[in-house]
């Protein structure tokens, strides 16, 4: 049962994240009048800069063992990266965003500062590891032509007004690589929510050692 449950606190968001990219990209008017148009488009954008700043933020403990040291890490790199999410979360004009942001923070917060839980910052890192290998080999739907479906030229201008690079252009192309993406990220979790009961306190040591030589 708690395999069952880890597994799915870790998939089922996103696979459900990637099923409401797809009811914005077919009926964009269906979630907050069009409001989720921009914020479907720049999701992949905000998942590449919180894997980045996920495996830069989980060094911290690693190498410091005093709450202070991991605190100044924690907070350079998150002062850093929160501009660009920041920036980010005000142009897609959605609360949704800032919320989430909000709540990522804060969960690092307890597991790589307060906590400096173990077996959540080795997790992380193999997280944003496997997460920015996948997002890399998912770019090349971009490439690819992807029918607008419910994005019409009308609905396209009042979100983004001229287009001015691809994300604008054609932000069902964005959708499209952000659908494929958390689908496979989903999947990922569900294995590794599956396994993880079995990761014993030696294999986390023994990581956590590796992880401190490197």
């Amino acid at each position: 049962m708690l395999r069952v449950l880890i597994s799915a606190l870790g998939g089922v968001p996103l696979v459900l994240l990637a099923l409401t990219l797809v009811r914005v990209w077919v009926d964009p008017l269906s979630i907050d009048d069009g409001g989720w148009v921009r914020i479907a488009a720049s999701l992949v954008m905000i998942e590449f800069l919180l894997l980045h700043s996920g495996a830069f933020m989980a060094v911290g403990p690693v190498l410091f063992g005093k709450f202070w040291q991991r605190l100044a890490w924690f907070s350079g790199f998150g002062s850093v990266y929160a501009l660009s999410l920041i920036g980010i979360a005000r142009w897609s004009e959605g609360r949704y965003v800032f919320w989430m942001l909000f709540a990522v923070l804060i969960s690092r917060l307890m597991i790589l500062v307060v906590l400096r839980d173990k077996r959540g910052t080795v997790l992380m890192l193999q997280r944003s590891a496997v997460g920015m290998v996948l997002l890399i080999l998912t770019a090349f739907i971009l490439f690819l032509p992807a029918p607008p479906l419910g994005l019409t030229e009308e609905i396209r201008w009042a979100a983004f007004g001229p287009a001015e690079d691809m994300l604008t252009e054609y932000p069902q192309r964005m959708i499209a690589w952000g659908v494929a993406y958390f689908c496979l990220m989903g999947l990922v979790e569900f294995v590794a929510g599956w396994k993880l009961p079995d990761w014993s306190d030696e294999e986390v040591e023994r990581a956590w050692k590796m992880l401190g030589k490197k």
